[in-house]
């Protein structure tokens, strides 16, 4: 991604007067660090900026993210000149009103900035997508430091927690050199990272702590040998704890930060499927394929999908495609 895209990215963003800024359901940290970030800093260059978000917020993510739109009204729509989506790959997932629909999307202002290799997004008006970060909102700090855009404190804040949510705090190995310059640029404009690490690592509710104890205890699986860490978590497991799976970032990890596993999955049945999501700890043995295979999406490293199969189905048959990576 030339120096060129983030420039012309950020004069489209300038020349916006009111914009509306939406990203995938079940958003998670880089999704609403991109989006609040996104919208303090447009607002700092005196633009009108609102986030929709459809559902309530993660409890750990409203201590860092506030101030949205929950609906828009057909009329309503009419007084935004500009629509932007963020941290989406593909249309299915993108939460945006239920008055607006892709095909009425394309024929507008919309601009549509990502990090997913396999964006299918496509807004017929600017797509910036650059795979070689390791999150959105890594993208849009660089957008905004090539165009010398004032970064308030606030704003750093938010992108700076959604570089730590994607990278699993620097850990993971979409980290490259870049990342940690551009997360130190941050820094030295005012990023709370106590505030952030406090707020999305060091908080976690009692109940969810006997939650992760139970489904470790009674629901962890392994296969391959060991190198296939898999749970499939119970509604009635759910309801016991009053876990609400829009909590569940950073679950995954308690599989895949188990010595010798190298790909870790969590299945759970949603309201339209087997929910599977997927990491890997080697890129030898990427997830990535697996999930598109299923209809997903995502990175090699970390993906996912939803099967309309039976529970045992879709988790036989996920797990077969996995165990078969390394025959």
């Amino acid at each position: 991604m030339t120096p060129q895209a983030f420039r012309q990215a950020a004069e489209l963003l300038r020349a916006s007067q009111r914009s509306l800024i939406f990203t995938h359901l079940r958003p998670d940290g880089d999704a609403l660090g991109s989006a609040f970030g996104l919208q303090e800093t447009l607002r700092r260059m005196g633009l009108e900026a609102e986030v929709f978000l459809p559902g309530p917020l993660p409890e750990r993510h409203s201590k860092l993210f506030s101030g949205r739109l929950t609906a828009v009204a057909p009329e309503e729509l009419k007084g935004f000149d500009t629509f932007i989506a963020l941290d989406c790959a593909n249309p299915p997932r993108l939460g945006i009103p239920e008055c607006l629909s892709m095909e009425n999307l394309r024929k507008l202002r919309f601009i549509n900035i990502d990090h997913h290799r396999a964006n299918s997004i496509d807004s017929g008006f600017f797509d910036l997508v650059s795979p070689d970060s390791a999150s959105c909102c890594e993208v849009l700090t660089r957008v905004f430091l090539e165009c010398r855009a004032e970064i308030t404190p606030r704003a750093a804040t938010c992108f700076l927690a959604g570089m730590m949510t994607d990278t699993g705090s620097f850990r993971f190995a979409n980290t490259g050199g870049g990342t940690l310059r551009t997360a130190a640029e941050l820094l030295d404009r005012g990023a709370e990272l106590e505030r952030i690490v406090n707020a999305l690592f060091f908080s976690k509710p009692l109940k969810q702590v006997r939650f992760e104890n139970e489904l470790m205890s009674t629901c962890l699986r392994f296969s391959a040998g060991g190198r296939i860490a898999s749970a499939f978590i119970p509604r009635a497991l759910l309801e016991k704890h009053d876990f609400d799976l829009r909590e569940d970032e950073g679950l995954i990890d308690l599989l895949r930060e188990i010595d010798g596993v190298v790909i870790a999955v969590l299945f759970h049945r949603g309201s339209d499927g087997v929910k599977v999501s997927l990491r890997s700890k080697d890129r030898a043995f990427p997830v990535g394929p697996v999930a598109r295979s299923f209809g997903g999406g995502g990175h090699d490293m970390a993906s996912g999908a939803t099967l309309d199969l039976p529970d045992g189905e879709a988790e036989a048959a996920v797990l077969a495609k996995l165990t078969a990576l390394f025959s």
